[in-house]
């Protein structure tokens, strides 16, 4: 009995110096992720003067 009482009252103690967990992940709210790898130098064709404007734009 007096164990029970003793898990009763670390778990308050535990509780009160570290607050709650946050929520569980549920599986459907994660997504997969796959490693890859950049592109290895330039291509040839690198597109017109237009979009190389906007690229170096940030737009």
């Amino acid at each position: 009995m007096d164990k029970q009482i003793d898990d009763l009252d670390d778990a308050r103690s535990r509780s009160a110096r570290f607050g709650r967990l946050p929520a569980r992940v549920q599986p459907d709210a994660t997504v997969e992720v796959v490693a890859t790898s950049p592109p290895r130098g330039r291509p040839d064709a690198a597109g017109s003067e237009e979009q190389r404007q906007v690229l170096l734009a940030g737009g």
